[in-house]
């Protein structure tokens, strides 16, 4: 956590202020992990991408040789 952040927090004094924050810190927690099953899904579909041209380039370099 950074200085700013736990700077803020220790100036917190109600406790409806700490559930808030506590709530805030929760939902962050659960977009990062959606954050990172994105990414990782989008590293999975770029290689797959790359190795379908990869795949492509082969065949088309195998159909034009027979067609010669």
């Amino acid at each position: 956590m950074s200085k700013e952040i736990r700077a803020v927090i220790d100036t917190i004094k109600t406790a409806d202020s700490m559930k808030a924050v506590k709530v805030a810190l929760g939902l962050s927690e659960a977009n990062q992990e959606s954050i990172s099953n994105i990414m990782e899904v989008v590293k999975t579909m770029d290689e797959n991408m790359k190795l379908l041209a990869t795949k492509v380039l082969e065949l088309e370099k195998k159909n034009e040789s027979s067609s010669n």
